[in-house]
Formats: C-alpha cells, structure tokens, sequence
C-alpha cells in the first residue's frame, strides 16, 4: 500500500478509538447525572461520482441549521456507530454504502441535552436514492452547490474530508494511467 493509503488507515484507526472511549465518557456521565441528556448521532458525506448527497428535511431544523442536511441520524442503544450509519442510511435515502472512514465531530449543546455526531466519508454501491417521509428531496452536488445551499457550520465541517477524497480521487486516476 502507499504512504497516502498508510497514513489515511492509521488516521481512521486513531479516530475509532477516539469515537470509543468518547462513547464510553458519554455512557458515565450519563449514568452519573440524569439531569442531564446525551444523544450520539451519526452523519455520512455520501460521495457518488465527485458530488455530495445532501437531503432536504421536511421542516428546517431545530438548530437553525435550515432545511438541507447530510444523511443519518441517532444510535439505538447497543449499535456500534458503523451499525447506526449503515441502518440510517438504508431508512432514510434506500442506500447501502461502503464507510471508508470516520473523518469529522461535531457537537451541539442544549440546556440538559448535549448531541455530539461523528461523520463518516461514504460510498455508495448506488445512486437509487429512496427519500423517507423525513425528506421532501435530495441531489447530489458538486462542491460550490454543497456551499451554497448546507448552513455554513455543517460546510466548514466536512469541506476538507471533500478536499481530501478529491486528492485520492485524482490520485487513483493517476495511478491508474500510470499502469
């Protein structure tokens, strides 16, 4: 394997088990504190052919993130966040996907509620897409339309995981054209 793939595995590596002892933390406090409420959830950058698959919500969020979204949602109690990811996925777009690896957090906090969210870098096996009753539409866009149309926050989270697999992306095809 190449250093870039090397490197690329040993980071995916670091950042499970990051996301591991964070869900045991998560698991103690809440125990410890009733009062106060922890949600995990998970979140896919879904890459089909260089564009992002974005959802749009039936109602904007409560966050004030508007209505376009990434893909997933909340662990049920024994997933493990792959699991969660994977049946997410399935409910809300009718995908089955590849994770390649996880590659963002993010957390938000509520008086006694706190979310904190793992995102993964996806492949999809296609692009089917079968929206839930959550979502009114999706699209799949390049990097500028990702720009224009997710909340900031959500963009500034995951620009440099698109940044990153474009790099691979044009990498492989040089590889590729090498053979």
């Amino acid at each position: 394997s190449t250093i870039l793939e090397r490197t690329l595995q040993k980071g995916a590596v670091c950042v499970f088990q990051i996301i591991q002892k964070l869900y045991i933390i998560v698991t103690e406090v809440n125990m410890e504190n009733k009062d106060i409420q922890f949600h995990i959830t998970v979140k896919g950058i879904v890459i089909y052919e260089g564009k992002t698959l974005i959802l749009k919500r039936v109602r904007p969020s409560s966050d004030g993130l508007g209505y376009w979204e990434l893909p997933g949602g909340g662990l049920e109690y024994g997933e493990d966040p792959h699991q969660a990811l994977v049946r997410e996925l399935k409910e809300e777009t009718g995908l089955d996907i590849e994770i390649i690896k996880p590659v963002y957090t993010f957390t938000a906090i509520r008086p006694h509620y706190q979310t904190v969210g793992i995102g993964f870098l996806c492949i999809p096996t296609n692009d089917q897409v079968k929206i839930s009753f959550e979502h009114t539409d999706y699209k799949f866009v390049d990097e500028d339309e990702l720009e224009k149309t997710l909340d900031p926050h959500i963009f500034n989270d995951i620009k440099k995981t698109i940044e990153e697999y474009n790099q691979i992306r044009e990498y492989n095809e040089l590889k590729r054209e090498a053979n």
